[in-house]
C-alpha cells in the first residue's frame, strides 16, 4: 500500500468512491493505513460529504462505517474524529435523503450502537431532532 498521503490524493479518492464493497474497503484500508492523519482524513471526508450530491453521500457513509469497524483494533483516532461529524451527516441524510439513504443511516446507527463506537450518545443525538 502506498505510503504517500496528501489532501489532494484523499480528495481524488473520495471523489472516485462508489458503493461497491471493493471501492469502500480499498479506500477504508488506505485511510486506516494513514491513521496518523485521522483528523485530516475525517475533516476532508466531512467537507466532501457536505459538498456532494445525495447519491454520493451513502457510499461516504459506508466508508466511515468501514473505517470505524476496521480501525478500532489499532486505536480510537477515527472514533474520536468521526464522533464530531457523523451525527450531523446522519441527520442530513435522514432529513434530505430517499429511502435508500435512510436505510443506510439505520444500518450504520445500528452497527455503531451494537459495536459500541459511540455508545448511546449517538442514538440520543440522532433521535433528538
Amino acid at each position: 500500500m502506498s505510503s504517500v498521503f496528501s489532501d489532494q490524493i484523499l480528495i481524488d479518492k473520495l471523489a472516485k468512491l462508489n458503493s461497491s464493497q471493493q471501492s469502500i474497503e480499498t479506500l477504508s484500508h488506505w485511510c486506516i493505513f494513514n491513521r496518523s492523519k485521522a483528523e485530516l482524513i475525517v475533516t476532508t471526508w466531512e467537507k466532501q460529504f457536505h459538498s456532494t450530491e445525495m447519491d454520493q453521500k451513502v457510499p461516504l457513509l459506508y466508508l466511515a462505517n468501514d473505517i470505524l469497524q476496521n480501525s478500532k483494533r489499532q486505536g480510537n483516532e477515527f472514533v474520536q474524529e468521526f464522533w464530531n461529524v457523523l451525527p450531523k451527516a446522519l441527520k442530513d441524510i435522514v432529513s434530505q435523503g430517499d429511502d435508500n439513504g435512510k436505510s443506510a443511516v439505520a444500518r450504520v446507527v445500528f452497527l455503531s450502537l451494537s459495536l459500541s463506537f459511540f455508545h448511546s450518545s449517538l442514538e440520543l443525538l440522532f433521535l433528538s431532532g
